[in-house]
């Protein structure tokens, strides 16, 4: 009886624990708030936050007051599909707040459970606020039973706001909402600080209603939560830009891309370029084929770059242009390659006789490799215009994406492609063959050996992690979005530097401008707060933050003043800093 007894004891403690440890939900609390979450088997995960009375927590947009309650995952990726529609309130008068009581649902998409965790982070506030974090791991709970899980979908989807679709003016910052004229409305954004929300005019018009903002942020409103008594909706924003606004944008790349042939970055290919016009004979029956070829060979490399790029935003990862040499894989590749390119301009490599003319067509010194290989080098640059264009191609369709790269890249061919398509010209202005060429090849040898020392330098920063972040004897601190936030509410001057060792132009810059006694005088009697954002290794943060500003390359140099912030041109004045 006594084993009887024992054995049911034990069955009843398996029971138990399994239960606990495989449940069908899991649920977690702090002090006002309990945090479930249930899924239906696949790759939907539904929590459910119940809140004591009197205590609330905030919405994706908290308003005037309060933090985002926010949700992240590690070892799968997560997506919001719905949020529970959120109470608004004003408080005394002046401040706005986004936020939920008693109950509130967020519908998630989830690509896998195994070994996945889910973390929110909220803020449950009463007269005080105390921020808040639960961590749930996946893979411990059982999916809901299709009747229950039906039952849940049918309380949460009765708290989500109705989604549509709207379309937009750019250049406007306008929308027309399709609501009966005279009907209450209101307009939020689900994002904080993407624009003013004291700038939104709603207009009643005869067949509608119309909503206008203004907006100082680069980034443009994507959704937005409108309100009327009796529905809630959540407008995802499309954006229409005029064909005149798209032709200007593919301009600009057009300029950009000549201009980048100017940058610092771009000399040491120079070398190759010259070395390959001054071989070319003048009699060359295929002065078009080459100028083509060459073309073409820009032309393959900025596509590349250009796929992975969109390839990489679309799997969420935050990165810009020159992304290639924030690896040390392809920097010590490119070590290599100049290594011996070097070596071979410098006659210490010398190909065999019988071979030197088939394998001259093969080398880098070849128009079509000439041209692939100048892209990969020149691509961490940022010229005028470049920064701009690129950052416009990022918000809009595929097919504007590749037309506006097609035209940066037909801009840096442009310079290059020309003089080849004319070797008589330049031969004319030429001394006549003779030993200064092998001299020339010797003095074209040291940039090549130069962006050998520099791509060393990346390299050992990127193996080592002691990449340099202070360009001075200032006090540069590493980027922290709060902090600068926090001083630019308080009217603070504020100089931030987006730059990677992998950047010339960022290096020349902090040579000729950043280190200046000028610069340093400037910070010292104005009291500016330095901050550096440093992209030789890949860094989601900054490069979200280089995003936010409506860039995807760098150099790249903000200055927050009297409360409000611009973007500093390429190559900025000191003086212009004060105006």
């Amino acid at each position: 009886m006594k084993k009887i007894i024992w054995c049911g004891l034990i069955w009843c403690l398996s029971v138990f624990v399994t239960a606990n440890a495989y449940s069908d939900y899991a649920e977690k609390s702090t002090e006002h708030t309990t945090v479930s979450l249930f899924h239906n088997g696949g790759d939907e995960v539904l929590a459910r936050f119940s809140i004591q009375p009197d205590w609330h927590i905030s919405w994706s947009n908290p308003g005037d007051v309060g933090q985002a309650t926010t949700v992240t995952a590690e070892n799968t990726d997560v997506n919001v599909l719905a949020q529970s529609t959120p109470i608004a309130r004003t408080i005394y008068d002046i401040m706005r707040e986004y936020l939920y009581e008693n109950t509130a649902y967020y519908l998630l998409k989830v690509n896998s459970l195994d070994e996945a965790k889910l973390t929110f982070n909220f803020v449950e506030c009463n007269d005080v606020c105390k921020p808040e974090t639960l961590s749930f791991d996946l893979d411990t709970i059982t999916p809901t039973s299709a009747p229950q899980w039906n039952i849940l979908r049918q309380q949460a989807d009765a708290t989500f706001p109705q989604k549509i679709k709207l379309s937009g003016s750019a250049e406007d910052n306008m929308l027309k909402l399709d609501i009966l004229p005279d009907t209450p409305v209101t307009f939020t954004p689900t994002q904080k600080d993407i624009i003013d929300e004291t700038s939104i005019e709603i207009k009643q018009l005869e067949d509608g209603i119309q909503v206008q903002w203004q907006s100082e942020q680069p980034q443009q409103l994507q959704q937005a939560l409108i309100m009327t008594p009796t529905a809630a909706y959540l407008a995802d924003i499309e954006y229409t830009h005029s064909f005149s606004t798209v032709l200007l944008h593919i301009l600009l790349a057009f300029l950009g891309g000549i201009l980048l042939n100017a940058m610092p970055c771009v000399f040491p290919i120079l070398s190759l370029k010259i070395l390959n016009l001054i071989k070319t004979p003048q009699t060359t029956a295929k002065p078009l084929l080459n100028a083509i070829t060459y073309t073409v060979g820009v032309l393959l490399s900025f596509m590349l770059l250009t796929v992975c790029l969109v390839w990489l935003k679309h799997q969420g990862e935050n990165i810009g242009w020159g992304f290639q040499l924030q690896s040390p894989w392809f920097v010590g590749a490119m070590i290599v390659l100049f290594s011996v390119l070097f070596l071979f301009m410098v006659d210490i490599l010398h190909f065999p006789n019988f071979s030197a003319d088939k394998i001259y067509k093969l080398s880098v010194l070849n128009e079509f490799t000439t041209g692939f290989f100048a892209v990969l080098v020149a691509s961490p640059c940022s010229g005028p215009f470049m920064g701009a264009a690129i950052g416009y191609a990022f918000t809009r369709s595929y097919g504007e994406i590749f037309a506006i790269f097609t035209a940066l890249a037909l801009g840096y061919a442009l310079p290059y492609a020309a003089i080849e398509m004319f070797p008589r010209t330049l031969h004319k202005i030429l001394p006549k063959p003779g030993a200064w060429m092998q001299k020339l090849k010797y003095v074209l040898s040291v940039p090549i050996l130069l962006t050998v020392i520099w791509l060393g330098a990346v390299f050992y920063a990127q193996v080592t992690d002691e990449s340099e972040t202070e360009v001075s004897e200032l006090d540069w601190q590493p980027f922290d979005a709060e902090e600068i936030e926090r001083l630019n509410a308080m009217g603070e001057n504020i100089f931030v530097d987006f730059t990677a060792d992998w950047c010339l132009t960022c290096q020349f810059n902090e040579k000729v401008i950043l280190n200046t006694k000028r610069f340093k005088k400037f910070v010292q009697q104005n009291n500016v707060y330095l901050f550096v954002a440093d992209l030789t290794e890949y860094n989601e943060e900054y490069s979200a933050a280089l995003s936010a500003y409506g860039r995807d390359a760098i150099p790249l140099y903000v200055y927050y003043q009297n409360g409000n912030y611009r973007i500093l041109p390429l190559f900025f004045k000191v003086g212009s800093l004060s105006q």
